[in-house]
């Protein structure tokens, strides 16, 4: 059948243009995707940077990367972790994560305190006890540290508490602390107490790569249509010229 088509006539005359209409729209396409990623990471930064008050959650199911919440309650310091291998400061270190205890009666929510180095060989963890009074916490909707990769499980070591974890997920964290976690965790305000270093940023590149990617996208669009059209005129002038 392929050799059929290649000795037709007219599908060989039509194959090249409508090749070239085919990369064209595929090409407009993917610089639109492009630009749609830029406009997404844009509000992303947008919502990082944004200065609002911080607001009680009603629904935190609802709730958003770097929405700005506060909330009253207790930490629960009986059990912590420590999620290993975070580089920070041109050194290892551990995220300090306390689960936090909502006055209002919903499950506990994990709250990231920053970061901490790692104690040199033979020194032992750092004291991260937080007192448990009543307070008011403030801080950025986040997630746990996450990487594409991890060598073996979170939690290698079930021993005393604070427990050194490698990564883990809200539902391992969960049942590592034998009680139910909100969906969320929220990224303590540098200005709250009780904390750590904490430098947070939005884990995405800049819009400007993805606007030069739908640049260079469009270039080939205009180019292949270009070409394209340049050769189908080409080829109807010399058939015009041979009849």
């Amino acid at each position: 059948m392929i050799n059929e088509l290649l000795k037709n006539e007219l599908f060989l005359r039509w194959l090249p243009p409508l090749a070239g209409l085919a990369f064209t729209v595929m090409f407009i396409f993917l610089g639109l995707w492009q630009l749609d990623r830029a406009r997404e990471k844009t509000a992303f930064i947008e919502a990082f940077e944004n200065d609002s008050a911080y607001v009680e959650p009603a629904d935190y199911g609802a709730l958003e990367d770097f929405d700005r919440i506060r909330v009253f309650g207790r930490y629960l310091t009986g059990q912590q972790i420590l999620i290993d291998n975070i580089p920070m400061e041109n050194r290892l270190g551990y995220f300090v994560v306390t689960a936090f205890e909502p006055s209002t009666g919903e499950a506990a929510l994990l709250v990231n305190r920053g970061w901490l180095p790692k104690p040199e060989r033979g020194e032992k963890l750092p004291d991260i006890s937080v007192d448990t009074e009543s307070r008011t916490i403030r801080g950025l909707v986040g997630h746990l540290p996450r990487v594409a990769i991890r060598p073996g499980e979170a939690f290698a070591v079930h021993g005393d508490w604070p427990r050194v974890a490698l990564y883990p997920s809200l539902e391992e964290a969960a049942a590592e602390l034998g009680q139910s976690l909100l969906p969320v965790v929220l990224l303590l305000s540098p200005d709250e107490e009780e904390g750590y270093l904490r430098q947070w940023q939005p884990n995405v590149r800049g819009p400007m790569t993805n606007y030069g990617y739908a640049f260079q996208w469009f270039a080939m669009a205009i180019a292949v249509f270009v070409i394209g059209g340049w050769q189908f005129r080409k080829r109807c002038k010399r058939e015009r010229t041979a009849d």
